[in-house]
């Protein structure tokens, strides 16, 4: 963990056996990371910055069930659940909890931060205002990015997922002016966008899922989901007709398919007309969904 996080001295709970989990991902310089476990403190003590000394600051996401207390640059705060904060690697720092451990953090360099927040100093250690809607996005595109898979790595995605991640931490510290705006154009709409393919992979199989359905979940309107995926290169009904032929194909060359009639197969997929199925699967694969059997 100090090898990809930084170094800290961590305090487990007495009255359980040890566990702990850390997921971690870089994306051009920009981290995530998934942390938690039957732990009770954790402290980055003037000895563990002298182990591992840098100046990052960390954007950390409260996760774990009870409250937790942060004690930092001699300001104190104390945490319920989905509460977010800016802490620094660079100054000593105590973070205790009432229950299990569990944090999403996203960390980054000062280097990189200074020019969107010029006052980023005077925020750390207070809680994030979570009225901004930002905060949410963050939250939730870095639990997506901790998850991609990425084999092989791809420089140009990497590029872009930094940029909307940086984009939406400047928003969430509550960035102004033309730093706000940019941010806003690029960081918002990706996180939308992601929320929104995000829905189509979740839903899919439902064969009433529509425009319509994902632009209520997200207190959207329908024209702006339709714009938000048309920039992507693909319309709504052609990225859920994708996702539900990508997914009836997967089926058929599986030992759980085999047990499958086509028709139980294409009903699982979303299709509600067969002879549709059948058609756009043909068109899609050149080759009829008997044919692709394993």
């Amino acid at each position: 963990m100090e090898a990809i996080t930084c170094c800290v001295d961590i305090s487990r709970a007495e009255e359980q056996p040890f566990s702990a989990f850390v997921h971690w991902a870089d994306y051009a310089g920009v981290s995530v990371s998934r942390f938690g476990g039957t732990i009770r403190r954790i402290r980055r003590s003037k000895t563990a910055i002298a182990r591992g000394p840098d100046d990052d600051f960390c954007l950390m996401f409260h996760r774990g069930e009870g409250t937790l207390v942060v004690d930092q640059v001699g300001r104190e705060t104390a945490l319920p659940s989905d509460r977010a904060f800016l802490g620094t690697n660079g100054r000593p720092a105590d973070l205790q909890s009432d229950a299990d451990f569990s944090s999403t953090t996203l960390t980054v360099s000062r280097e990189r931060l200074l020019p969107l927040i010029g006052n980023v100093d005077d925020l750390l250690i207070q809680p994030l205002d979570e009225r901004r809607a930002a905060v949410a996005h963050l939250r939730r595109y870095i639990e997506i990015s901790v998850d991609l898979l990425r084999d092989p790595h791809d420089v140009e995605l990497d590029s872009h997922i930094s940029t909307t991640l940086l984009d939406l931490t400047a928003l969430a510290l509550g960035a102004r002016g033309d730093t706000a705006q940019l941010a806003s154009m690029r960081g918002l709409r990706a996180s939308r966008t992601q929320e929104i393919i995000t829905e189509i992979d979740r839903n899919f199989a439902d064969p009433d899922f529509s425009v319509g359905t994902i632009a209520q979940r997200l207190n959207l309107s329908p024209r702006y989901v339709q714009d938000l995926l048309q920039d992507t290169g693909l319309s709504f009904t052609e990225r859920l007709l994708e996702r539900r032929l990508q997914h009836a194909m997967q089926m058929l060359t599986s030992e759980q398919g085999d047990r499958l009639k086509i028709s139980e197969i294409a009903l699982t997929s979303g299709f509600s007309e067969i002879s549709y199925f059948n058609q756009r699967f043909r068109r899609r694969f050149g080759e009829t969904p008997t044919q692709s059997r394993r």
